[in-house]
């Protein structure tokens, strides 16, 4: 939130939501958090972001929740339903086209209409024709040449022609609107968060018959619409403030955090920890604790990302890796820490931050040395990724890949704990390690969740939101914007990548990648068979699919199953695979059990620009059932026909 002086459960941000895969959990999240907003007098949630990840360097890329615009369409509408349930108009952001900080205020993004609806739109339009959200924030850049705030072809002939989006628009904070007539009658609802352009300029717009008075009373209808579908005139929704911060609520926000950690690599099976077989252990790196020095504003960048969306939680809640990791370790056995490098809040000169890392890298290294078990805990914070800025690289910050690789040269039976909110590039490192356990900012319970997964009292089960490639230069040349500023060059952010984003596109240029979409580890050993495909007679073009998911192993755990489609033969070109239906299974120890997944008409539907429409074409279409985008276990093929009958075919 926006007031640091009201402090909340910090449930997490939305790039761990998108590593559970778990659209009923953020359901859940949702009513929890609503009914503390409203206890705390709140009836508008000003957001979540629902733009895809396009580029890992994105400031912001911890606010979202996934570069597949399908998984983030699911996720989004339970939350929407149930935070309007319980009273809170929900608005997502920042639409549309909005994925770099960089010249955030005077930026064009130009973008073909393919791209625009089968990547960049499906979740906006996902929460509000599955969600009916009844706000929607428009952003501060320019999307093919015109305002976002001031877009017609998106405010209204898409977004309340196309989509019948009830609800009203607000702008985005302070520099998002340029116009008081183009804005009104784009349908652009409400200025934020004060009066430049609106107001009486509005006023004086209708008196001077510059903008009729009926666009005014259409504006005005359709907030007074969403305020009384969600009762702020009728006195429901209310709720004590003793539900802030409430334990069911906590309990949540700690299943949250251990659904999200993703195991990366277990070459080693050192996890689950074994804690009879030490007798020391030392715990390593700046994100192991809370940084030193830190004010009463700068805490809260501490295990999340900076900027706006950042919780203001209440620090005795955050529960930190080392404090967690104590807890749960027998008392008998010797847990030493050593911060090894500085943290990034620390400003001083390079010759002092030298000597300063200098003896902290000592210290570290001979602690690990004389240690049977080194847990290293690095990676980023809200001093490193935040809105208004961009990172200038994906590595880790200051000298903690001195760190990582002083250690593991001397103790090799080391555990890499990574927490971050986006992609960050391990390719200096990585081999070294042989575990390897990626967090994504996943709320006040994180350090809870981390100790659990190391002792084995949570099965890791978490799934990469986005693709994991070698390095940065692998995406797509133009993909991040560095040029000047749109007003002063004249020069646009082309999206020439079109619908080839994240996984779309490592798999046209078959990438070779450290770790696809989809990828996590889990304790478990999972096996995929029996793959059946039943026509869905009542509705053309749908089908169920039935497989059998079978747990090997001697631990209970969870495996979220994805299903991609593949259209070998199509009048344009599309992507080697799209996700089209993913579910989070449980399966006892040494168990089976039967997964059923349906595929409505419109997954295998793309956009055909020159038709202007969502077209299904006839024809064989590849089922790929896997446990990543890399990973398919299964495969069918099934048939559409002519008159849209459906058949289930052999593969040849």
């Amino acid at each position: 939130g926006r007031n640091p002086q009201v402090k909340a459960t910090y449930f997490s941000t939305p790039i761990a939501v998108g590593a559970t895969w778990d659209p009923a959990l953020y359901g859940r999240v949702g009513a929890a958090l609503a009914k503390e907003l409203r206890a705390l007098g709140q009836n508008l949630n000003l957001g979540p972001t629902l733009n895809v990840i396009r580029h890992p360097l994105g400031g912001r890329n911890w606010e979202s929740f996934s570069e597949d615009p399908y998984l983030i369409s699911r996720l989004i509408v339970p939350f929407v339903k149930a935070q309007q349930q319980h009273g809170i108009i929900v608005g997502p952001k920042h639409f549309v086209v909005n994925n770099q900080e960089s010249h955030r205020f005077d930026i064009n993004n130009q973008v073909d209409e393919r791209a625009l609806r089968e990547i960049y739109l499906r979740g906006f339009k996902a929460s509000v024709v599955d969600g009916k959200a009844l706000n929607i924030m428009c952003a501060y850049n320019r999307v093919n040449g015109v305002q976002a705030c001031e877009n017609k072809r998106l405010l209204t002939d898409i977004l309340r022609d196309e989509w019948g989006f009830q609800g009203f628009v607000l702008s985005d904070f302070a520099r998002a609107m340029h116009s008081t007539v183009p804005s009104a009658l784009a349908g652009m609802n409400v200025e934020m968060h004060a009066t430049k352009f609106y107001g009486k300029n509005l006023l004086a717009a209708v008196t001077q018959k510059g903008l009729d008075e009926a666009v005014i009373d259409t504006l005005l209808s359709q907030k007074l619409f969403a305020m009384f579908s969600v009762g702020m005139f009728d006195g429901k929704h209310s709720y004590p403030t003793s539900i802030v911060h409430h334990d069911d609520h906590q309990n949540i926000a700690l299943e949250v955090a251990q659904k999200s950690p993703i195991l990366l690599k277990n070459n080693a099976q050192i996890l689950p920890l074994d804690v009879n077989k030490y007798r020391s252990i030392a715990v390593i790196g700046p994100n192991a604790k809370p940084f030193p020095a830190l004010g009463d504003l700068d805490y809260a960048l501490y295990l999340q990302g900076g900027g706006s969306g950042r919780n203001w939680y209440r620090a005795d809640a955050m529960i930190s890796p080392l404090a967690a990791i104590k807890a749960v370790i027998p008392a008998e056995i010797n847990v030493g820490y050593a911060a090894g490098v500085t943290t990034s809040n620390v400003k001083a000169d390079v010759q002092a931050l030298e000597q300063e890392n200098t003896k902290l890298l000592r210290e570290a290294v001979e602690l690990a040395s004389k240690s049977d078990l080194v847990i290293l805990v690095m990676g980023l914070s809200g001093f490193d990724e935040s809105e208004g800025r961009d990172r200038d690289h994906a590595r880790l910050p200051g000298e903690q890949e001195a760190l990582i690789q002083a250690v593991l040269k001397t103790n090799a039976n080391a555990i890499v704990i990574n927490i971050a909110g986006a992609y960050v590039d391990i390719k200096q490192w990585v081999d070294a390690a042989d575990t390897l356990l990626f967090v994504p900012y996943s709320g006040e319970k994180i350090g809870r969740a981390i100790a659990q997964v190391l002792v084995g009292e949570i099965n890791p089960s978490g799934k990469l939101p986005f693709s994991y490639p070698k390095s940065v230069k692998q995406y797509p040349l133009g993909s991040f914007y560095d040029g000047d500023a749109f007003s002063k060059s004249h020069s646009s952010n082309t999206y020439s990548e079109g619908i080839y984003v994240g996984y779309r596109y490592f798999d046209q240029m078959q990438s070779a990648l450290l770790f696809p979409f989809g990828y996590g580890l889990s304790y478990s050993n999972f096996k995929y068979t029996n793959l059946r495909v039943v026509p869905a007679t009542e509705v053309p073009s749908s089908f169920v699919v039935r497989f059998d998911l079978e747990n090997t192993s001697a631990i209970a755990g969870a495996e979220v199953v994805q299903l991609y489609i593949n259209d070998p033969v199509a009048e344009l070109d599309r992507p080697v695979k799209e996700l089209k239906a993913f579910s989070r299974v449980y399966v006892d120890a040494h168990s089976k059990t039967e997964v059923e997944l349906t595929l409505n008409n419109d997954a295998f539907a793309y956009y055909h620009p020159e038709k202007r429409q969502w077209i299904t074409e006839t024809g064989q279409y590849k089922i790929l059932v896997g446990s990543s985008s890399r990973d398919i276990k299964l495969e069918r093929a099934v048939l559409i026909d002519s008159a849209h009958c459906t058949h289930d075919c052999e593969l040849p």
